[in-house]
């Protein structure tokens, strides 16, 4: 009698290495200050609008609104569990394991 297949699980060790593989943009093995830092100072520049170098309570909660309202589509004033999966951050982006022709 064959047994079910299992789908493999991911250890904490895996999940760690791609997290770490994510991280280390020029993949030479070691996540450098700006590596890490890069995406967190793209992502507070966004909010950052009037580009004063802080982000006010304001500024923040504008972008928090702005999402809500964008993800409740039937403007019911709450987010079915369909709309709220939409403001899901998108995957990381896979880079093409070959550049064959």
């Amino acid at each position: 009698m064959l047994k079910p297949l299992k789908a493999p699980e991911a250890t904490p060790q895996s999940r760690e290495a791609r997290r770490f593989s994510r991280a280390d943009k020029d993949k030479n093995g070691r996540v450098e200050r700006e590596e890490l830092l890069g995406l967190r100072r793209k992502a507070f520049a966004k909010l950052d609008t009037n580009r004063n170098g802080s982000l006010s309570f304001e500024e923040w909660a504008i972008k928090s609104i702005d999402k809500f309202q964008g993800a409740d589509r039937d403007r019911s004033g709450w987010l079915t569990p369909a709309e709220y999966a939409t403001t899901a951050p998108p995957p990381p982006k896979k880079k093409p394991t070959c550049a064959c022709d």
